[in-house]
C-alpha cells in the first residue's frame, strides 16, 4: 500500500511467532530469515507494528483516512494502524482491531475513498463447512 506521501507499507506472515507491517526502504533488510518481528538487531530493520500469528495472517493492506489498515485471515479482523506521518517510522498509536470474528476470515482491504474500506471475505477454504454467505464483499465505513 502507498501512503499520500508516496511510502510503501508491505505486510508480511511470519514463520512461528510474528507478523509485521513494514515501512519500505531502498535495499532495506528486514531480517528474514535469521529475524522475526522486532529484534532490534544491527543491520535490520524492524517493523513498524507486529502482531501474533494469531490475531493477524495479514492478507492484504490499505491506506485510507491517515491509516494504514490490514485485512487478517486467522485473525479475523480488521486492523488500523494510525500513521503519525513523521519520517521516524513509528505509527501515532497503537494498532488497533476492528470487526473481530464478525465475517470470519478477511482476504483483503481496500480503500473506497473518504473513511471507507471494501473488504472481501472468504471461509469456502477448506476450514471447516461453508455457510450460506461466507463469501463475501463488504462496504464499511470506519472511524
Amino acid at each position: 500500500a502507498w501512503d499520500d506521501r508516496k511510502r510503501l507499507w508491505a505486510a508480511e506472515f511470519g514463520q512461528n511467532t510474528w507478523d509485521e507491517l513494514n515501512l519500505i526502504e531502498p535495499g532495506g533488510n528486514y531480517g528474514w530469515p535469521e529475524a522475526e518481528g522486532k529484534e532490534g538487531e544491527d543491520g535490520f530493520i524492524d517493523p513498524v507494528a507486529q502482531w501474533q500469528t494469531s490475531e493477524a495472517s495479514p492478507s492484504g493492506i490499505a491506506y485510507a483516512g491517515g491509516s494504514i489498515w490490514m485485512a487478517g485471515l486467522r485473525g479475523e479482523r480488521l486492523w488500523r494502524v494510525p500513521l503519525s506521518g513523521d519520517a521516524d517510522r513509528e505509527p501515532l498509536a497503537d494498532p488497533q482491531a476492528f470487526l473481530e470474528e464478525e465475517h470470519g476470515r478477511l482476504r483483503t482491504v481496500v480503500s473506497a475513498g473518504g473513511d471507507r474500506l471494501w473488504l472481501v471475505t472468504s471461509n469456502t477454504d477448506g476450514r471447516g463447512e461453508p455457510k450460506p454467505g461466507d463469501d463475501r464483499v463488504l462496504l464499511v465505513e470506519v472511524e
